[in-house]
């Protein structure tokens, strides 16, 4: 007989969620649930079977069940749980949903949280005694709605094995589908993760509206402006993957005596990239006490 297909739920449908349902292979679940607390979310996905928010819309699939937070359901240790609410929301989810209304806690569904901050120790505490070993927390960022994310992970290294297991493959294929994956050894790693790949796109865009706003002083128009940085910055960061040493990269680039090497002596003396691992040692900072 053929083995049962996992089912796959989703508790907190905003647009990190949204963007792993639409990546996702949804043929390889018997049933994806949708579990979402506003009233208002459910019944026009009820209504429409479609998402559509800032970016997009997309059609929910004939294996998608949408529900309301009270149903019950018969799980197993083969499903596979998406803690998708605000890092604030989890204690309520799981000590009140998760424990009491859905499923029996004698079952052992993979519990996957994307919850920044929140550890797999305190989640399982949550749970009224869960296995740690079977939580995983993933950092995904922003991206994701483009399908170019960057996933950090971390599981048990007895389940998971770095992502080698079967059931570590299975989590790595989740967030391959919105971008890259990468599992850390420990999980202390992960706040390095959330500093870097988790809040980096904000410094990006920090770093592209300046220079925007610098190409408009200098007469070009805003929307030409933002294509030139913006493709400037996709084909460095893809050409950047490559390169070994950065630093003579630069130097290769900056032609004495030339515009580069302008611009680069005035980041040197304004200490740029003192300032800017300064805003990355405070991101990971706030990170580990989040996770206190």
């Amino acid at each position: 007989m053929a083995k049962r297909k996992r089912d796959f739920y989703f508790f907190g449908f905003g647009n990190m969620a949204q963007a792993i349902y639409k990546g996702m292979d949804k043929k390889a679940y018997q049933n994806i649930y949708i579990i979402e607390k506003s009233n208002e979310i459910t019944e026009e996905l009820t209504k429409t079977r479609e998402v559509q928010n800032e970016s997009e819309s997309f059609k929910l699939s004939s294996e998608t069940i949408i529900v309301q937070d009270q149903e019950y359901f018969y799980v197993s240790n083969f499903d596979i749980f998406l803690l998708a609410v605000k890092p604030a929301d989890i204690k309520a989810l799981c000590k009140t949903q998760l424990t009491n209304e859905l499923f029996d806690i004698t079952e052992k569904p993979f519990i996957i949280s994307i919850a920044a901050g929140v550890t797999t120790t305190t989640i399982a505490e949550y749970l009224g005694g869960y296995d740690p070993g079977k939580i995983v927390r993933a950092m995904p960022n922003l991206c994701a709605k483009k399908g170019v994310a960057m996933t950090g992970l971390y599981g048990d290294p007895y389940y998971f094995e770095s992502g080698a297991s079967s059931e570590g493959k299975i989590i790595s294929k989740i967030f391959s589908s919105i971008g890259q994956a990468l599992w850390v050894g420990k999980e202390s790693e992960l706040d390095s993760v959330t500093a870097i790949s988790g809040s980096g796109p904000a410094y990006i865009y920090f770093i592209m509206n300046a220079m925007i706003d610098a190409a408009v002083e200098l007469g070009l128009s805003k929307s030409v402006a933002q294509e030139l940085v913006a493709q400037t910055i996709i084909g460095a960061g893809e050409t950047g993957k490559d390169i070994k040493n950065l630093e003579s990269e630069i130097i290769k680039v900056s032609s004495k005596g030339g515009t580069t090497e302008k611009a680069i002596d005035v980041f040197k003396q304004k200490k740029l990239d003192t300032i800017i691992k300064q805003a990355v040692q405070a991101a990971h900072k706030r990170s580990k006490e989040l996770s206190k």
